[in-house]
């Protein structure tokens, strides 16, 4: 890959434990039941967030009037700062089990088949 070629996205990725109950959270870590991701918009006057729910993808502005910092968002959680270097010659996965870690995953351009739930991705990012 020329580097030349590549797109840099900053991305807040927060990890929460859930508000839903669900059977799948029996074996999950306890403070990573769930990653979302968090976008300074363009213009700098909203965080866009991006959350994989269980039934649909939501994306939403928030003012950053009304949240100054990212970690307001959601504040009994744990916020990693990571600048994603994004290949746009290099394919995702296609087979995959579509999750909020899968999303997470593809905004960060990141390719590890491996890396299942979120407290994987929390050491991926955390640990390289």
């Amino acid at each position: 890959m020329d580097v030349s070629d590549a797109v840099v996205h900053h991305w807040y990725v927060i990890f929460r434990k859930t508000k839903l109950d669900h059977w799948i959270f029996r074996w999950l870590d306890r403070e990573f039941h769930h990653v979302f991701a968090v976008k300074e918009s363009p213009g700098g006057e909203f965080w866009m967030v991006v959350d994989g729910k269980n039934s649909c993808t939501e994306v939403t502005l928030l003012s950053k009037i009304d949240y100054p910092h990212v970690r307001l968002i959601e504040p009994d959680s744990i916020v990693l700062s990571v600048n994603a270097v994004i290949n746009p010659e290099q394919y995702r996965h296609t087979l995959c089990v579509f999750t909020c870690v899968e999303l997470v995953k593809s905004l960060l351009g990141i390719r590890d088949f491996w890396c299942w739930t979120p407290y994987h991705l929390y050491k991926r990012l955390s640990h390289g």
